[in-house]
């Protein structure tokens, strides 16, 4: 059981999404990446590649598709992934800019409360990522 208050802490390596799709790009030819692209259509080949038509017209066919668009994304769809629920709670996230230097160690610590928990973990020198997740009757904006 876990009282209110501060809990738990664990090793963790976080990495923000910017510099993780750096480090990827920069390990493959510039030609084979395809950023900020909507997609319109996908369908499986016989051969096992992926046939991806996007909005503007242009179609690829691509061995590996790396998605970074939600659980509502065609792709989601696409998998058999089932349409999301509301589970009953909300959350807030975002990326914390120290420009002196964040004093926080590279471990994820959470905070847990009646109804609530939160939580922040080291992603660099200067930034830490940190959310609050509530319980809500209702999903609330998008």
């Amino acid at each position: 059981m876990v009282k209110e208050g501060v809990c738990c802490s664990q090793d963790v390596q976080a990495v923000e999404r910017r510099v993780l799709l750096e480090t990827l790009a920069g390990q493959l030819p510039q030609d084979v990446i395809q950023f900020s692209s909507k997609l319109a259509m996908i369908k499986s080949n016989p051969d096992g590649k992926t046939l991806l038509e996007l909005v503007d017209g242009s179609k690829l066919l691509a061995k590996i598709l790396i998605s970074c668009d939600g659980i509502r994304s065609p792709i989601a769809t696409w998998m058999g992934f089932p349409e999301a629920n509301y589970v009953g709670h909300c959350a807030f996230r975002r990326l914390a800019s120290y420009s002196a230097g964040q004093p926080y160690g590279p471990r994820v610590n959470y905070i847990y409360g009646r109804g609530v928990h939160a939580g922040y973990v080291h992603v660099s020198p200067t930034k830490i990522y940190w959310f609050i997740c509530f319980n809500s009757s209702s999903p609330g904006p998008k």
